[in-house]
């Protein structure tokens, strides 16, 4: 469902002590799949190039080179197509928080082209099942950062995306509100989604993602199930792993 062949993407910034310009490549030559019912762990530290790939998996910039599908949907022919497929939730976007989330996601639904009614059942169904419904006509501004949370979950699968992508989904939850996530993260594979999970939260990782891949200076290392990552590395956590990698990113450095 999510085809990744090839992928570049560079910037250009502007050094803050010599003003001079220089080139950053953030993702090189990035190839790797997800299917339909798998969740994928994608991690990498800041700066990496692992949210400029979710990114362009989401539609949101265009990689340099290189190819992205999404279900079949070329990301640079068909765009708008492409991205109405995809759910997003990112770590930048927040909530409205003046408005109920029962206003909030029927808005969402005016902007993604969902019939009123549907948003409408869609919406309150995903509270429920996030255990926010009795929240639904509560205005957002005294909600804790777990409840905004939830809306923003919400609101990114709203429209009923047949592809998923989280990008930190339980950075600042308390553990039950985490584990409500989780318990999504695992519903929707078994509905047959492909998702993408970010997150530094190692533990998790291993405990829901089929396959792993970790980002280090735009290049990717492992794309295999976490137990094929562990054997490999001989290693008995991905967080051993993950500081192999940068070791040796730095000694190459």
């Amino acid at each position: 469902m999510i085809r990744l062949s090839g992928v570049h993407k560079t910037f250009q910034v502007k050094d803050r002590k010599t003003r001079a310009w220089r080139r950053i490549e953030a993702v090189k030559d990035l190839s790797f799949g997800v299917e339909a019912g798998e969740i994928y762990g994608l991690l990498g530290p800041n700066g990496a190039g692992k949210s400029t790939t979710l990114r362009m998996i989401a539609g949101l910039m265009q990689p340099d080179l290189g190819r992205i599908e999404i279900c079949g949907v070329g990301t640079q022919e068909q765009p708008e197509r492409s991205r109405a497929m995809v759910g997003y939730l990112s770590t930048d976007l927040g909530v409205y928080t003046r408005f109920t989330p029962r206003e909030l996601l029927r808005l969402f639904g005016e902007f993604q082209g969902v019939d009123a009614r549907v948003a409408e059942r869609r919406g309150m169904g995903l509270l429920e099942r996030l255990q926010m419904k009795d929240f639904a006509d509560i205005r957002m501004e005294g909600f804790s950062s777990g409840q905004k949370q939830k809306v923003s979950i919400a609101r990114a699968l709203l429209h009923d995306p047949r592809v998923v992508i989280f990008d930190e989904p339980t950075t600042g939850l308390d553990v039950l509100t985490a584990k409500t996530v989780l318990d999504l993260l695992r519903i929707l594979k078994a509905e047959g989604r492909a998702v993408i999970v970010s997150t530094h939260v190692m533990p998790m990782v291993e405990d829901v993602c089929d396959r792993v891949g970790i980002i280090f200076d735009g290049v990717l290392h492992g794309d295999a199930p976490p137990s094929d990552m562990l054997a490999r590395w001989r290693v008995h956590s991905l967080e051993e792993v993950f500081f192999r990698l940068a070791a040796d990113a730095q000694e190459a450095g």
